[in-house]
């Protein structure tokens, strides 16, 4: 951000009697150069007809190093611009430097990761997104698309400066892989042993009950069905699914 420290105007007098300059209280010899507001450095310009004048010429940077009018200089973490206008205003200007830290703290070329987002202090002190990271570690620049447990995933920063990663197809274009090999589409319900499993985003196939050859419907999770003298339990402990059979007649 740019920030104005001081503003002065320079000093023209005409005064034909004079020898020497007149500035704020105090005689000046001819080019002798004084610093005003600790910030500009002013001139006395004297001609032979005795009329005199005084000039800005510059800017003193706080840290004291001159600034010729219209130019710049870089110091430490901050940029400095001694600026004159045509109206002979002169501004020292005060801006972040290319080594200037990151509001964060961070410094140049530093790098810290915020949740799922990883980012770099850039030059000017600008915080630059530069990757995303998944829970597992795994790092996709910016811009890119890499694999997150198996699935593609795009890391990107839109025009509006928002960040997000997401997956890189439709969650319903995946299929699902059954122990058989064969490949299911989201939607489609399949049999896996004693367990019947629905295929959904991402290519998840998902227990939702179990089956037993002689029940017509699929057994819904912790429920039981007594065909004859056999009863079939379909239950979940945790994350654990379990099918049992019982007979009834013993």
């Amino acid at each position: 951000m740019l920030r104005t420290i001081l503003l002065l105007s320079a000093t023209a007098i005409l005064n034909t009697g004079a020898i020497q300059c007149k500035y704020d209280g105090k005689d000046l010899e001819n080019n002798e150069i004084i610093v005003v507001q600790n910030a500009f450095r002013v001139k006395c310009l004297t001609e032979d007809n005795g009329s005199w004048k005084t000039e800005i010429i510059g800017c003193v940077a706080p840290d004291g190093s001159e600034i010729a009018a219209g130019e710049t200089k870089e110091s430490g973490d901050k940029i400095h611009e001694c600026v004159k206008s045509e109206s002979g205003q002169v501004s020292l200007k005060e801006s972040k430097g290319r080594l200037a830290a990151c509001p964060g703290g961070q410094k140049n070329g530093e790098t810290w990761q915020e949740k799922s987002f990883k980012f770099q202090c850039a030059d000017g002190g600008v915080a630059k997104f530069i990757a995303c990271v998944g829970q597992d570690g795994t790092v996709i620049p910016s811009g890119e698309t890499g694999k997150i447990g198996g699935f593609e995933v795009k890391c990107e920063q839109h025009a509006n400066g928002t960040i997000t990663m997401q997956a890189a197809n439709d969650p319903k274009s995946y299929q699902c892989k059954a122990k058989d090999g064969s490949m299911k589409k989201n939607g489609d319900e399949y049999v896996e042993g004693n367990f019947v499993r629905k295929c959904e985003d991402y290519g998840q196939g998902k227990i939702i009950g179990c089956y037993a050859e002689n029940v017509s419907e699929t057994i819904a999770i912790n429920r039981n069905v007594t065909v004859g003298d056999v009863m079939y339990s379909c239950s979940k402990d945790g994350s654990s699914f379990s099918f049992k059979t019982y007979n009834l007649k013993a």
